[in-house]
């Protein structure tokens, strides 16, 4: 299809043949559909846009009929009913304004670096005109409501054509239809602007002075041009930061008594100088005697950044003042350029500012005038001016961004895709301006096919270039100014950088920063400081800092290309102080001895490393930490690094093999069965290619005992199995014992009650001949649990009392107290059974507690309270186990239930 609407509505088949719609209401409720072509249109909306206020009492029902008259009249599937909604089926380039729209947005990615290729599009873009949009449509809310967004589209792109034009030195050919469009339209500011720098530039100053009369605005005799010429053109196709937009209209046009400064900072891409012209743009009406532009280059990747005396020089010259004039002096200089501002109505824009030092003698002091600065450090040091921080766009706006640039929608990928793109290219405006360039140029590719170009982190940045774009340079121009800087901290930045790429990790900390790169703690939190100042790395919180991700594909870059020695050297550095603290995560834990020699042990092999002294400390310190470990066990799991002893003897592939049995009692009170069932998988793949049978028992033993844990006891008890044999096999007959005292619960939980037995009771007997004592409670727990299903109820309670009153750990005080609790259910004694529980709850609060059990243990009390006739208290017990258990369900993806009638579920 064809539809016309920028001029008299016309309407044509694929082939060219008109179609039949001729009724006014119809061809209304077709223009209405049109302007938002391939979007659903509320039917209250589009009776609105119809009718206004003078809706008629069946409005939607009148609107169905002219919907279905109309789907007659187009072709078939065109024109979509949807509950509450009509779409029309059409794509952006089967409307004139939609190739309109088009054209504008290929014309601003090629206005930087091919402005004649521009003009040609924004051409094509107004040739869609043809004459007053909607003409031929009935009076009424849609023509006055459409209208003016459509005038001011042709505006726009008519305004932008003269700048190019203006900029190509072809204001020649302008003059004449730029001085008629001015006329036509006296309150565009930006044409009467632009009409005036036309004519001064053509040599034809008597019109020019004449309409300058004509517009009311300062002749060039006053002395008072409007100095616009060397300022950016805004961009047409800008459909982000709306907020920030919103915010710095604010500042320019509300600063009473004193200029109005606003100090925009952000990492490089974020789009800061677009949003800055943009912002300036909007407000130049209040700006009569100039817009006054010069780029600083404190973010240039090839030149220096222009001292303050050339700074000054250019934005004199923008006022017409020859640089001959400007005094030598310094002092005089500054005088001189405050005497040429003085009086006017002029904003500056600084771009690109290093620092303070550069930045505030170019500022304006009088009332009136206004400075928008962009920088990459916020420039705090100023004393005044608003202060505005970008960051990536939200992921909305990104998509909304690239979609636009680009051209296409949902024919060229998912909106999951779109989005997914979006996060490659970092959300940063920059990355995906370079992105929607190449994509336009290739509207055959879809979505995925650029995504599959990113996906390698390495080779990212390399994709993003184009033309004169270029992201890495945008990205590390922070970096080379801290290399080249004289002070020793911004050096020692610089070098920090690649080797924060070298690490698969996404957070740092002065401590692991120190370990990597080999300097104190004390050195590494100066660096980082330097780099969060230069806006490379972020500090989300005190002592976190963490790169964007574009920048961490532009450090994995500078990282790939160091000595591999080196680097693997830095890594080993840095996996040693991760196995440090992840020992000395068990520190304030309350453990089984076994538990605790081996975290000792960890500790004291691996002396790098924080130090904790809670548990409220370490526990949230590892959860916060775990994918990092993950990411780094990956990254050094792969055969080049197997051989060496980096690792208090072992090879460095070695390294999920040493988290995993860090983490151990970690994994059973968080039950972060994902990390750890991820953590397994490595440390067993390393293990098969190495021949380590140490490293699978250790994998096979977690993965079993999550397996039970989650109650898949069968499944548990095989791999259990597995992870006992291998122990054996390698003289480890302690953690072989380990491994058995969780495939006793297993056992019960998969009903095999008298094997499980017959196991506790052998490995009891083990246990009492090899001394090891504290594998007794654990064993005498799920022991007297199997004899309450087995219905043995006096020795199941003669084995918990007896176990509950010498356990010495809070998890075994637990678990007796509980399995207590369930006895006295059995036996119909509910207020013995309530008061185990407490017990059991009592207990489980002296430390963090696996959650699975807490949500038993209040099961369990619900239980005992409804038997007791508390129907109301026990239905809060039952809703707080749920709540647990869902917390749990969702994070880790599964599905655990508690039920009263379900006695095998694991402990």
């Amino acid at each position: 299809m064809d539809i016309r609407l920028l001029g008299p509505l016309e309407v044509a088949a694929d082939d060219g043949t008109p179609l039949p719609v001729t009724a006014p209401r119809l061809r209304a409720v077709l223009a209405a559909l049109a302007l938002r072509a391939g979007q659903e249109v509320p039917v209250a909306d589009l009776a609105e846009r119809l009718w206004g206020a003078r809706r008629p009492s069946r409005a939607e029902a009148t609107l169905r009929d002219y919907v279905r008259r109309l789907r007659r009249a187009l072709p078939p599937g065109r024109l979509l009913l949807l509950p509450n909604a009509f779409l029309l089926a059409v794509g952006p380039e089967e409307t004139d304004l939609g190739r309109a729209r088009d054209a504008l947005r290929r014309a601003h990615l090629l206005s930087a670096a091919a402005p004649g290729r521009a003009v040609d599009e924004l051409d094509a873009a107004l040739a869609q005109w043809r004459g007053a949009p909607l003409c031929d449509l009935p009076e009424g809310p849609l023509r006055s409501r459409e209208l003016r967004a459509i005038e001011d589209l042709r505006l726009c792109a008519a305004e932008d054509r003269f700048d190019l034009l203006i900029a190509l030195g072809r204001h020649g050919e302008a003059a004449d239809e730029l001085l008629a469009a001015a006329r036509a339209h006296p309150g565009r500011g930006r044409l009467r602007r632009q009409a005036l720098d036309v004519l001064g530039r053509s040599g034809r100053d008597a019109e020019r002075r004449a309409l300058a009369r004509e517009f009311g605005a300062p002749s060039a005799e006053s002395g008072r041009p409007a100095h616009r010429a060397a300022f950016p053109p805004g961009d047409a196709a800008f459909v982000a930061r709306g907020l920030e937009l919103a915010r710095l209209r604010r500042w320019l046009t509300g600063a009473l008594g004193a200029p109005a400064v606003c100090l925009i900072d952000g990492p490089g891409g974020v789009g800061k100088s677009t949003l800055a012209v943009r912002a300036a743009r909007e407000v130049e009406d209040r700006y009569p005697d100039g817009m006054l532009y010069v780029d600083l280059r404190g973010a240039d990747p090839r030149n220096a950044p222009l001292d303050v005396a050339e700074a000054r020089r250019v934005l004199l010259a923008s006022l017409g003042t020859p640089g001959k004039e400007v005094p030598q002096d310094p002092a005089s200089a500054v005088a001189f350029y405050r005497e040429q501002l003085y009086g006017r109505r002029v904003l500056v824009l600084l771009d690109n500012a290093l620092d303070v030092a550069q930045v505030a003698p170019l500022l304006p002091v009088e009332p009136g005038a206004a400075a928008l600065v962009t920088s990459r450090r916020a420039l705090t040091g100023l004393g005044r001016g608003q202060h505005l921080h970008l960051r990536p766009l939200a992921t909305d706006e990104a998509v909304t961004f690239l979609r636009s640039a680009a051209g296409g929608g949902e024919e060229r990928g998912r909106r999951a895709e779109w989005a997914e793109l979006a996060e490659l290219c970092g959300r940063l405006p920059l990355a995906l301006r370079i992105v929607a360039a190449r994509m336009a140029a290739r509207p055959c590719w879809r979505v995925a096919e650029f995504t599959a170009a990113l996906g390698d982190e390495r080779r990212r940045v390399d994709e993003l270039t184009a033309d004169d774009l270029d992201l890495r340079a945008s990205l590390v121009v922070g970096i080379d100014h801290l290399a080249a800087s004289r002070e020793p901290e911004d050096r020692r930045a610089a070098a920090v950088f690649p080797l924060l790429g070298a690490a698969a990790v996404r957070s740092f900390s002065p401590g692991s920063v120190a370990a990597l790169v080999g300097c104190s703690p004390g050195e590494a939190r100066r660096a980082l400081e330097r780099l969060a100042d230069a806006q490379i790395a972020g500090s989300p919180r005190p002592g976190v800092y963490a790169l964007h991700d574009l920048v961490r594909a532009a450090a994995a870059w500078q990282a790939a290309r160091l000595p591999r020695p080196g680097v693997t050297a830095r890594l080993a550095g840095l996996a040693n102080w991760y196995l440090g603290s992840l020992h000395r995560v068990n520190g304030p834990l309350a453990l089984a001895e076994h538990y605790r020699r081996r975290y000792q042990a960890g500790a004291d092999r691996y002396p790098q490393g924080r130090l904790f002294t809670s548990v409220d400390e370490s526990l949230p310190w590892a959860d916060e930490v775990l994918d990092d470990v993950l990411s780094l066990a990956h990254q050094l799991a792969g055969p080049e690094h197997d051989t060496g002893a980096e690792l208090g003897g072992r090879p460095l592939s070695a390294f999920a093999l040493e988290a995993l049995r860090a983490l151990e009692s970690y994994f059973g009170m968080r039950l972060s069965w994902r990390g750890q069932r991820r953590l397994c998988e490595i440390a067993l793949e390393v293990g098969r290619r190495t021949g380590d049978r140490f490293a699978e028992a250790a994998a096979y033993g977690q993965l079993g005992k999550a397996a039970g844990q989650q109650g898949r006891g069968i499944e548990g008890a095989d791999l259990l199995r597995r992870s006992i044999a291998l122990f054996r096999s390698v003289g480890e007959r302690a953690e072989a014992l380990a491994a058995t005292l969780n495939l006793v619960p297993c056992l019960g939980s998969a009903g095999r009650i008298t094997e499980a037995v017959e196991l506790a009771e052998r490995t009891l007997a083990e246990v009492r001949a090899a001394g090891i004592d504290e594998f007794r409670p654990q064993l005498i727990n799920n022991l007297g649990r199997c004899h309450l299903f087995l219905g043995n109820h006096a020795t199941a309670h003669r084995l918990l009392l007896g176990n509950y009153e010498t356990a010495p750990l809070p998890y075994e005080r637990t678990i007796a107290a509980g399995v207590l609790a369930e006895y006295h259910l059995e036996v119909g004694e509910f207020e013995e059974a309530a008061r185990w529980v407490n017990r059991a709850l009592g207990h489980a609060a002296e430390q963090p507690f696996d959650p699975f059990v807490v949500a038993q243990q209040r099961t369990w009390l619900a239980a005992a309270l409804r038997g007791l006739g508390r129907e109301t208290a026990a239905h809060l017990e039952e809703m707080q186990a749920r709540a647990v258990l869902e917390d749990l369900n969702h994070r880790e993806n599964s599905h655990l239930r508690v039920r009263m009638d379900a006695k095998h579920s694991v402990i």
